[in-house]
């Protein structure tokens, strides 16, 4: 190769390319043509989680984590293209140079970990949604770990902490009279109640620049000052996710951003305790929808609010502050501010002509500044316009003045520079957010109009353009963030200009924009902040309205972010929106209308509306045997309608579906695919709700091995896999080594995914079950009520999965010796159970049960029978008779006769269960002991001492076989104690 390629001395080592080979080749391709390339490299399936985290680098090279030493030539590889990309990229080129190894022989670099983390939905993902990859980004050991405190305490008089506040706006004139008004009403405020100060006003009149100015003029009198756009409910999500990530209130995987449904919750708190700030300031921007907004005030905290509207409805709630237009002399300053020439006259006439309204002055005082224009000329122009604007809109909800203003520079670019011109048309039909400018330098190869193709082929002419339009104040660029901006009147001027067929035209040009920009894999939170920047413009483009199958892409790809990012609720409205629309445009049998058709499922039960969910997987399901086209897809439609039959308590059928997805995924695609384990995963799961655990034991061995050789020891395939082994092992009696090997399966999750991943906390939900039933009852106590702090934070109380391990907590409550609590608990999740399942399924049955066993403790032996007697005629309807679950409550039933005095009803309960028991878990099973222990005390009763004996010396010496000698159930049996026996969820 020329001497290019080192091969190394022994033939062996891993080829490596010579020194200065690799900064040589970069050389020869522009910086657009580089970035574009190594970002297509980092969407290869074979770069990994090294491709995600160079994607990363590429869009924020300041904040995203540094390679380390463990990443190999992918070290290298990175610190070559931050140097040939230069600019803001030669900073982190120079931390990567500082962290690197000295390495004197290429022969030496190792080979980059080939591995990397998948994420999947929280119950059975489908291959769908889990091309997804949340690996942990080594980072630099420097930098902040997640969970930590990144920001230090503020020295006294210092500026405040910045937190997604825009650029200053230097054109700012005048408003003192607004400024002082402001400064006086917060200052009156008592710190410890917030009472959001609303500037309320019609669109132009600087509301959002009026508190934008106040910031910069104040930002030492504060410690922390965050802006919220407030226009949608995503976009306050993701300003309060990234303020709780620059205080270090939230944990966040790695580089990436930390989710929602946890990063909210924390920050808000923090704000409200004041810590790790007091003297905090909100400004929450363009806050239309009063009630919405205030959920996310941080009540009684130590700190202020302000918010801008249009909404006069503010005024119930806060201290209004109108905002008007300028006063004369404040339009004649930012007149003569831009054209310093301009007589005290001529800039009088221009602002009587413009209404002294601050948008239309700016618009007016940016083309003179260019152009020169004589006043008298521009007033002309004027006047001719705002009739033309009248007819084509007859009352508009925009001054005209401004309308008319723009109209002008419209004009004027229009002449000089059509695709910028254009490429206003595009942008109006998106949000009035920010929008990344590396969208439109990632679209060179997609094909829009003529006009605006050469700007995406040529970073010159695209440069030109956004200077050009800059210039005359038509869009605002934030160099920090490599942005530009639209004012939303602007955008109103635009669409109201075109007619219907070129306004659908612009929008689809925008749909083409948003769908070549897509981000990489969803469940990645280092994708996730590309993710949010698009979300804005997917939503206000309406790109559920394209039939283009790459944006329909992104859509799918857009609903499962918000899935993953946290907001469940966002991700649902957003997936019912597509489905609706895809279905009427393209029928039920569309590729992309059955996948959204499962994911709206999905979704749905996710958020507790099951009923709701099951036509559309069983449509699904239905198409997708019909058509026959596809057999992932009916693969797929399998799994979801056993998970769809598993919420509604139908675990036979569920079992039956999983199975027959199983051997359809082994006969097409091998035992080992993904699809196939995926498949076998799913139906491990419905062998475990059919009580059938000793032969789910080998099938999910088997995939936990296939799925670690595939993804790695560390993946979320492989410990989810594992945690699922440990539920076999457990419910098969093994609770000794059930509990030593989940412990390490939580210790590996917490090292791939931290504290507050869902699969962590799930694990760690499995963790103090096992360690109740090795009789650490106390270490159990603890971490089951740690997990539910942490689900409800993340989920709500009413979670499935806040649930679930609410009903554990129960148990380990009435252990612990807190009867009531445990009580009040149970009570409340059987009431949450019942609302999300119904009556009849097993996790509302198996929670009354564990219900009716605290009550029996507290002496309320009716209540027990009643409450026990009818979980138990359920269970038998729905789960059958000789089911494990409908077992373990019948030893429940024989224990409040026990109480009773009733020997022989406990008796006849025991002697037919124990021979039931037996042949459902095994002889030597935990819970047949028990049975056999308990029977043990029914003879006693009854006066049949020898039988007794022989009994319990039975259950002494098996116990002895298979818990710990400290085992409280060994220990009750041997103390000639009545054994009671626990119940927990399973996953669904």
């Amino acid at each position: 190769m020329g001497g290019l390629i080192d091969w190394g001395d022994d033939g062996r080592a891993r080829p490596e390319f010579a020194v200065g080979a690799r900064e040589a080749l970069l050389a020869t391709t522009t910086r657009g043509q580089l970035a574009r390339t190594v970002s297509i490299l980092g969407e290869l399936p074979a770069a990994g989680a090294h491709g995600v985290a160079l994607r990363a680098a590429l869009r924020d090279p300041a904040g995203a984590g540094l390679p380390g030493a463990s990443a190999g030539a992918w070290q290298r590889s990175e610190l070559a293209v931050m140097r040939a990309l230069s600019g803001p990229y030669a900073e982190r080129a120079r931390r990567i140079e500082a962290d690197l190894e000295p390495v004197a022989d290429p022969v030496g670099v190792s080979r980059p970990t080939a591995d990397a983390s998948r994420d999947e939905a929280p119950v059975r993902a489908s291959s769908a949604y889990t091309d997804s990859v949340t690996s942990r980004s080594s980072g630099d050991s420097t930098e902040a770990r997640p969970g930590m405190n990144t920001t230090p305490p503020l020295e006294p008089g210092a500026s405040a902490l910045l937190v997604n506040v825009p650029l200053r706006n230097t054109s700012f004139v005048g408003r003192t009279a607004l400024l002082r008004a402001v400064e006086e009403q917060l200052a009156e405020q008592d710190t410890a109640a917030v009472l959001p100060h609303a500037l309320y006003g019609l669109g132009g009149v600087g509301k959002s620049q009026l508190a934008l100015e106040y910031v910069y003029t104040h930002q030492r009198d504060y410690k922390v000052i965050c802006w919220i756009p407030a226009e949608r409910d995503s976009l306050i999500l993701a300003a309060l996710a990234g303020l709780a990530a620059r205080l270090g209130v939230a944990e966040q995987d790695g580089a990436g951003t930390p989710t929602a449904n946890t990063a909210v919750p924390a920050v808000l708190e923090a704000l409200r305790s004041g810590e790790p700030y007091d003297d905090w300031l909100l400004v929450f921007d363009n806050a239309e929808d009063v009630e919405g907004v205030r959920r996310y005030f941080p009540t009684n905290g130590p700190g202020k609010v302000i918010v801008t509207s249009r909404n006069r409805a503010w005024e119930r709630v806060a201290t209004p502050l109108p905002v008007d237009v300028f006063e004369r002399k404040e339009s004649i300053e930012l007149l003569q501010r831009r054209s310093p020439d301009l007589s005290d006259e001529d800039a009088d006439r221009l602002a009587e002509a413009l209404g002294d309204l601050p948008l239309a002055v700016e618009q007016a005082g940016a083309w003179r500044a260019v152009t020169g224009m004589l006043v008298g000329e521009y007033l002309e122009l004027l006047a001719r316009r705002s009739p033309e604007i009248l007819e084509l809109e007859p009352a508009p909800d925009y001054p005209v003045s401004v309308a008319a203003a723009w109209d002008i520079s419209l004009e004027r670019i229009q002449e000089k520079n059509p695709g910028a011109r254009q490429l206003l048309d595009i942008c109006a039909s998106m949000a009035p957010e920010p929008i990344p400018r590396s969208m439109l330098r990632g679209s060179r190869g997609i094909n829009i109009t003529p006009e605006v193709d050469p700007l995406l082929r040529e970073s010159i002419k695209m440069n030109r353009a956004i200077r050009d339009l800059n210039q005359f104040s038509l869009i605002r660029v934030d160099p920090r963030a490599d942005t530009l901006q639209m004012h939303r009147l602007l955008q109103t001027v635009l669409l109201a200009k075109l007619d219907l067929e070129k306004r659908e035209r612009m929008r689809d040009a925008a749909h083409q924009l948003l769908s070549a920009a897509k981000p990489g894999p969803f469940g990645s939170s280092l994708e996730w902040r590309a993710y949010q920047e698009l979300l804005p413009h997917v939503l206000t483009s309406q790109a559920v309205t394209s039939t283009d199958t790459y944006v329909r892409d992104l859509v799918f790809d857009t609903v499962w972010f918000l899935y993953y990012w946290g907001d469940q609720q966002g991700a649902a409205d957003f997936a019912q929106q597509a489905w609706n629309t895809w279905h009427e445009a393209s029928g039920e049998e569309d590729y992309h209308v059955i996948r959204m058709t499962k994911s709206l499922g999905f979704l749905l039960r996710q958020n507790g509306r099951v009923p709701e969910s099951i036509p559309l997987t069983e449509k699904a399901l239905e198409i997708s045997r019909r058509i026959e086209n596809d057999s992932e897809e009916l693969i797929d439609s399998l799994c979801e309608m056993a998970d769809a039959r598993v919420y509604q308590g139908r675990s036979e059928e569920a079992r039956t579906l999983t199975e027959e997805a199983t051997k359809l995924a082994r006969t097409l695609f091998g035992p080992d695919d993904p699809i196939t384990l995926r498949a076998t995963h799913a139906w491990g799961i419905d062998l475990r709700l059919c009580g059938r655990f000793r032969q789910a034991l080998p099938l999910d061995r088997d995939n936990a091995r296939q799925r670690e050789r595939l993804f790695g020891p560390a993946s979320f395939f492989t410990l989810n896999s594992l945690n699922a082994l440990t539920i076999d092992m457990r419910e098969s009696g093994d609770y000794c080594n059930a509990r030593d090997f989940q412990e390490d399966v939580h210790r590996r999750a917490r090292n791939a995914f931290g504290e507050e991943h869902p699969l962590t906390l799930r694990i760690a939900c499995n963790l103090a079950v096992c360690r109740r039933r090795d009789g650490a009852l106390e270490e159990a106590g603890r971490l089951s009520e740690e997990t539910l702090r942490r689900f409800v934070s993340r989920y709500g109380p009413y979670h499935f999965d806040s649930l679930a391990t609410a009903a554990n907590l129960a148990v380990d409550l009435r252990l612990a010796g807190d009867l009531e609590g445990s009580r009040r608990l149970a009570e409340t999740t059987v009431r949450g159970f019942e609302q999300r399942l119904g009556v009849d399924h097993v996790h509302t049955l198996l929670t009354k049960a564990n219900l009716a066993a605290t009550l029996r403790v507290l002496g309320d032996l009716d209540a027990a029978r009643e409450l026990e007697d009818e979980a138990a005629r359920r269970m038998a309807d729905t789960l059958g008779p000789r089911h494990v679950v409908t077992l373990t409550t019948a030893m429940g039933q024989s224990n409040t006769a026990y109480m009773r005095l009733d020997f022989g009803r406990a008796y006849e309960i025991d002697e037919s269960n124990l021979a039931l028991l037996a042949e459902a878990a095994g002889e030597e099973h935990p819970l047949t002991l028990s049975c056999t222990a308990n029977l043990a005390l029914d003879l006693r009763g009854l006066g049949r001492g020898a039988e007794a004996d022989e009994k319990q010396r039975r259950a002494v010496e098996g116990f002895g076989r298979v818990v710990r000698p400290d085992n409280p159930w060994l220990l009750a049996a041997r103390l000639r104690r009545r054994i009671e026996c626990d119940l927990a969820p399973l996953p669904l």
